[in-house]
């Protein structure tokens, strides 16, 4: 049985405690390793330099796994599954395309991030993992997750061994396939609003030399409350994640000289070419089809049993496309027209990502009526749409039109700890705590960088107003001075 002292030197060499904390826990624990960790979990982490609440000094995933290592005597192995490089792993978020992702803290500029790890050595899934930084390094966008750094990853003794990581933007949201098992179908309002976010995101990633292979709910996350009655469709965003499938427009497949004609993608999403090994742009316009029909309907546009590949192919190169109104009568035949349009057979009808943002754009709610329907989504009158909705069962009140979201700008890498960041942190979050609603605020342990949250603050009315009042007032006093 491993001695608790050796666990500590561990647990302070990797950066998730202080001597000081250890030796108090185990005074209060008493022998006891669960206690000891318990106690652990309630300190403030020695990274931590954030605003109040603090997370906790040890994440469920950290005081697990530490119990695991230790009863089964193999503290030899801890340190990997606590920090990798300069990365501390919080919690284990899941699977990847290639390898296993968690929520860290990187120590060094402090921030959260989430980790994607290379775990398998052989040459062509290294290019792989290679290719999907270069991409993600090229993609600077609000709705795209961010790319922080790729490198190799260290033992303890320095020394790189035959793993590397990604490093990216930990987007604190819910990824919509677990959305869509939540609530069931969205209101199809969201659902433009977000296919608008995506096809943003698309553009820049297409422009950029890029497809990306792999849109699906899964890789979907939207970021804000929950849709519902009184939640309003402009307070949500969507961002696309995962480049574990990314290929450069006009290059093959492999990496590695193997046979080009594999299949990469969702069975569920995949378009009638990924099937044969084509790959072109129109496929991300396909998939991301697909997954507007989940969001609208709760289930994939063709459902076969037991996951059935050939089957899923057939569907996909030769069964027709489903109506979605037959699934959803709330949906505007308009949006569904789009649908259809996307998820074409022949990759040349689909339009480009640029084109179909303009149509989406022309679709999004300017009135919401207050009624229900068989999905619960509540029915809008689309501003400027090509086509008008059904009329509504039973209309009570017209709500005064939204105003239209303002462009999101994507807000620079900062480094949040640094002198000025600290000094404006306290003021930043009074003005949240008086102007933001609790869903557009940080939770406890969230960091984010202080131009995105001026740009936050700047989005709610009043904040506007009252800033207009003040340079109206400071225009005023210089020409009386």
């Amino acid at each position: 049985m491993p001695r608790l002292s050796e666990l500590a030197d561990i647990l302070i060499k990797c950066r998730l405690i202080s001597r000081n904390q250890w030796d108090e826990a185990a005074q209060i624990g008493r022998e006891d390793l669960s206690r000891i960790l318990a106690r652990l979990s309630k300190n403030t982490p020695i990274w931590w330099e954030g605003p109040s609440p603090a997370p906790p000094g040890l994440t469920e995933y950290q005081r697990d796994i530490i119990q695991s290592r230790f009863d089964d005597n193999e503290l030899d192995l801890l340190r990997r599954d606590l920090v990798l490089n300069q990365f501390l792993l919080l919690d284990k978020l899941g699977h990847g395309g290639q390898g296993e992702v968690y929520r860290s803290r990187q120590l060094n500029p402090p921030r959260f991030a989430a980790v994607k790890i290379l775990i398998r050595d052989t040459e062509s899934r290294r290019k792989r993992f290679e290719q999907e930084a270069r991409a993600m390094i090229k993609i600077q966008h609000p709705n795209v997750a961010r790319f922080y750094l790729y490198e190799r990853i260290r033992d303890a003794q320095g020394d790189p061994t035959d793993e590397y990581l990604i490093a990216m933007e930990f987007v604190n949201g819910t990824d919509l396939q677990r959305l869509v098992r939540q609530i069931g179908p969205i209101p199809w309002p969201f659902a433009i609003h977000w296919v608008c976010d995506l096809l943003n995101g698309l553009v820049v990633i297409h422009q950029s030399g890029f497809i990306h292979r792999d849109v699906k709910p899964e890789n979907v996350m939207i970021v804000g409350p929950h849709p519902g009655p009184d939640v309003p469709w402009e307070e949500t965003t969507a961002k696309l994640l995962d480049f574990g499938a990314v290929n450069r427009i006009g290059e093959s497949v492999e990496l590695d000289g193997s046979a080009p004609r594999v299949f990469v993608g969702t069975m569920e999403y995949a378009s009638p070419e990924q099937w044969v090994g084509e790959i072109v742009v129109a496929s991300d316009i396909y998939a991301l089809g697909g997954t507007l029909f989940y969001m609208l309907t709760g289930r994939h546009p063709f459902k076969k049993e037991r996951r059935d590949p050939v089957a899923y192919r057939n569907a996909h190169c030769r069964e027709d496309v489903p109506d979605i109104l037959e699934f959803n009568s709330a949906v505007p035949p308009e949006l569904n027209r789009l649908f259809q349009q996307m998820m074409a057979k022949d990759h040349e009808q689909r339009s480009t990502a640029a084109e179909l943002l303009e149509e989406f754009q022309q679709l999004r709610p300017r009135e919401v009526v207050a009624t229900s329907s068989s999905l619960g989504a509540p029915l809008f009158n689309p501003g400027r749409s090509k086509s008008t909705s059904a009329e509504p069962s039973h209309s009570t009140e017209v709500t005064q039109p939204r105003r239209p979201k303002r462009p999101v700008v994507e807000a620079p890498d900062t480094n949040i700890q640094n002198p000025f960041s600290r000094a404006a942190d306290p003021f930043l979050s009074f003005l949240e705590r008086i102007f933001l609603p609790d869903h557009l605020r940080q939770p406890p342990g969230t960091e984010v960088a202080i131009p995105e949250r001026l740009i936050t603050l700047l989005r709610r009315p009043l904040v506007l107003a009252i800033l207009a009042i003040v340079l109206v007032i400071l225009v005023v006093l210089i020409l009386r001075g």
